[in-house]
């Protein structure tokens, strides 16, 4: 029998949905993870500067990095992110938010190169601690206030980890006292370790292979680690208990050969999957019995889908850049852009080739959609609209006019006003505050 989740998980849950860790310190306007302060790609930033002409935003700062797609995590008026000494370390950067002066670095040998070289991940941001994970199967806790290794755990080293296809790709899971990360071998599929000290708490079984991020979802009452893999026969959709990795249910009912999108919580049943390499998506109801029991139904499935962001959800639609690498050719690319999807699996419009997006990144801010374009990074504000594509204004952030992939899929954050946008070698801060600093 499954069981709800006792009172002290309860609360750890809530510490974590105000932003890992029940602090004062912790402020409203934090970026602690991917998909920021609740996971769901939104924020509750409002008064931001989003409609412009002429006046564009100012660019406060940039840092250079390394190659790669790592994205920044924020707290405390603090920036970290994952970079990468190409072919010898994975190196994390602490950078002051108001005038983007580094902090400090922390450099940690990690030999080798990835397909697509470069960082993955973006950091988990604790009141103490700070989370990352490496392209090369290294999980890091790092002291927050200087950098200093509190523990880290080679996944390959201590579970015979196999290296997916790109490499390890996966941001860490804070859930309450437990870092939850992917081992992927065919001894431990999820990995949950003390935050503390790195010691193992719990492993599950063998899932097979992923590049997604496992997700912290409540369905029928209970909470739930969600877990999207693939093996050599089928897909895996994987429901475990986040105190002790105990199996509540798993499906087979999606399958994509290289998992990236993590499954996204629609309400309290259903499930919106969806990936690239021609997988499409599928919007998945999990019924429970009284037994104990799960079933699964199919609402509907679509030929779009995403191969590297996951959707955001507003007023009972969502909104999904559904492009990859099929569609990534120019003469394809009419089957792909921004889609407007109703709950009922209705198609209300997509954009198409005009404009195409790339396979760039889109966060929710102050009632707008802000799209990073993929291609050249160029930043797009879009009213959400069910009924038509709705622009707002751009921004050619990384000043690029060519037509070429520069491959700026990185995630985006958000906090206190300033936008973090990332291509393969440099992170840039965009002030989006109505007015100059001290004015």
């Amino acid at each position: 029998m499954p069981c709800k989740s006792p009172r002290p998980l309860r609360t750890q849950l809530l510490c974590w949905a105000l932003g890992i860790g029940c602090s004062a310190s912790a402020m409203a306007t934090d970026w602690p993870r991917f998909r920021g302060p609740l996971g769901n790609g939104k924020s509750p930033e409002t008064e931001l500067r989003l409609e412009w002409e002429d006046d564009l935003p100012p660019i406060r700062w940039k840092q250079s990095l390394g190659k790669g797609f790592g994205g920044a995590a924020v707290r405390d008026q603090q920036v970290f992110v994952m970079d990468r000494e190409m072919g010898e370390a994975d190196l994390v950067r602490c950078i002051d938010l108001d005038d983007g002066r580094e902090l400090w670095t922390r450099r940690m040998e990690a030999p080798g190169r990835l397909s697509f070289p470069g960082s993955r991940t973006v950091p988990t941001v604790g009141e103490e601690l700070v989370f990352c994970a490496g392209g090369f199967g290294h999980v890091y806790a790092l002291e927050r206030s200087h950098g200093e290794l509190r523990w880290s755990v080679d996944l390959v080293e201590r579970y015979d980890g196999e290296l997916p296809t790109f490499g390890w790709s996966h941001s860490p899971l804070v859930v309450g006292d437990l870092v939850v990360v992917a081992a992927l071998s065919e001894e431990a599929g999820l990995i949950a370790f003390d935050r503390s000290t790195g010691d193992e708490v719990w492993k599950s079984p063998a899932l097979g292979s992923s590049h997604s991020t496992p997700v912290l979802a409540n369905l029928h009452g209970m909470s739930q680690i969600l877990f999207l893999s693939s093996t050599s026969q089928s897909g895996k959709l994987t429901s475990l208990v986040p105190e002790d990795g105990r199996l509540l249910w798993e499906s087979e009912a999606y399958h994509v050969r290289l998992p990236i999108p993590a499954p996204f919580p629609v309400d309290d049943r259903r499930l919106f999957i969806t990936g690239g390499y021609r997988a499409g998506s599928l919007m998945l109801d999990v019924a429970a019995s009284g037994d104990g029991q799960f079933e699964f139904s199919e609402q509907f499935r679509l030929e779009q889908g995403a191969q590297i962001h996951m959707p955001i959800l507003h007023e009972s639609h969502l909104y999904v850049l559904v492009n990859e690498n099929w569609n990534d050719e120019r003469r394809r690319r009419k089957e792909g852009g921004l889609m407007c999807l109703d709950l009922n699996g209705q198609v209300r419009w997509r954009t198409g080739d005009e404009p195409f997006f790339g396979r760039g990144s889109m966060i929710f801010a102050d009632g707008h959609l802000l799209i990073q374009d993929g291609d050249n990074g160029v930043l797009r504000v879009i009213q959400p609209n069910p009924d038509r594509y709705q622009p707002v204004s751009e921004a050619n952030v990384f000043e690029i006019d060519d037509s070429d992939d520069h491959q700026m899929w990185g995630p985006m954050a958000l906090s206190a006003g300033r936008l973090f946008m990332r291509s393969q070698d440099e992170l840039r801060c965009l002030d989006l505050r109505p007015s100059e600093p001290g004015s």
